[in-house]
């Protein structure tokens, strides 16, 4: 018998927006998800980046050698078939939409996807589910645009859904920022992995309805953190059909958990009390912020702090692989890229 995942309440506060309950999943170190999941990320020096499904590139990603910025080729994979489709009849059967219970049912049903005996993105350890709210474009323009290198961040609330729908096949990003950058280069921005259907598809004509009258499944994106972006693994026709409504749709996140144990120490016992007299400052003045206070005392009073990451597995064959593989794929396409770009890409 294959063994289950153990799914307990997440009450981790990520400090996101948050559209409804989630679960923490907790994934044994046995046969299927001690090995690559089919939908995973390899890596090989320098910063060079391949996302592959079922061994094959859905995309290429290079980081500047200064954490500076990044390019992008797209590559032959595509999702299609890597989750079941969503009948009507399914979307019925969960309830009054944006509900507590709603969003329940749809956690059951994405942990019983997530959990066949081959794992489309799960490995050994512990990840996150949990209902996703966006963020206007106001805060989103103060969101970072370099993506910090070290372990230890939280996701990024998601923004810039018209962004997502995008299908270039080589894009280069300039992650200085300055306070002049395209949404899209913002930590939280989403990006699809296939091109959206047309418009006048028969899945984006029935979604647009189920758009319209609040009943659309949500979109599963999973968060790549080394590039600080949310990826649309399922759900690209579902996201197409809602901003065709002008409507958000609902966004269900995915991501690995890592946990970092609070030194008890001299400084995080000043810290905590610290937090504690400006509780009491803050509740003389405002007694109305009570549950808001708890909140923040909760944090920083916790014994483990969770963070979000993205496991990378060594690239076979290394940086020459990568170069190969580029190469012989360019060789094909249409798209244009400038020499200096392409140069930069490759070398």
């Amino acid at each position: 018998m294959q063994p289950r995942i153990f799914v307990t309440e997440d009450d981790t506060d990520w400090q996101v927006p948050l559209g409804g309950p989630g679960l923490l999943l907790d994934v044994p170190a046995e046969a299927p998800w001690r090995q690559r999941p089919q939908i995973h990320v390899e890596a090989t020096r320098p910063y060079l980046l391949r996302m592959a499904f079922r061994g094959q590139p859905l995309f290429w990603l290079r980081v500047d050698i200064y954490w500076d910025g990044c390019a992008v080729l797209r590559g032959p994979s595509s999702l299609e078939g890597s989750f079941p489709r969503i009948t009507t009849d399914v979307a019925r059967r969960m309830g009054e939409p944006g509900t507590t219970a709603w969003w329940t049912q749809w956690l059951r049903w994405w942990i019983q996807c997530l959990q066949q005996p081959e794992s489309l993105l799960l490995h050994t350890g512990r990840w996150c589910l949990r209902p996703l709210q966006t963020v206007p474009t106001v805060e989103a323009r103060s969101h970072p645009t370099m993506p910090t290198a070290q372990a230890g961040e939280r996701p990024a609330p998601p923004h810039a859904l018209d962004a997502a729908l995008k299908h270039q096949t080589f894009w280069t990003e300039d992650w200085r920022g300055h306070g002049f950058h395209d949404l899209e280069v913002s930590s939280g921005s989403v990006l699809a992995l296939r091109a959206p259907s047309a418009e006048n598809d028969g899945r984006v004509k029935a979604f647009r309805k189920q758009a319209r009258d609040g009943t659309l499944p949500p979109v599963l994106l999973f968060y790549f953190a080394l590039v600080g972006k949310w990826l649309v693994v399922d759900g690209h026709d579902r996201l197409h059909a809602a901003r065709l409504e002008n409507r958000t749709p609902p966004l269900l996140g995915l991501w690995s958990v890592f946990e970092q144990p609070v030194p008890q120490d001299e400084r995080t016992r000043a810290r905590q009390q610290g937090s504690m007299q400006a509780a009491e400052f803050r509740l003389r003045g405002r007694p109305m912020d009570v549950d808001a206070v708890n909140r923040l005392l909760v944090r920083d009073h916790e014994s483990v702090r969770r963070f979000a990451g993205t496991r990378g597995y060594p690239l076979r064959g290394g940086g020459a692989t990568w170069r190969a593989e580029v190469a012989a794929w360019k060789k094909g396409l249409s798209a244009t890229a400038s020499p200096d770009d392409w140069a930069a890409f490759v070398e």
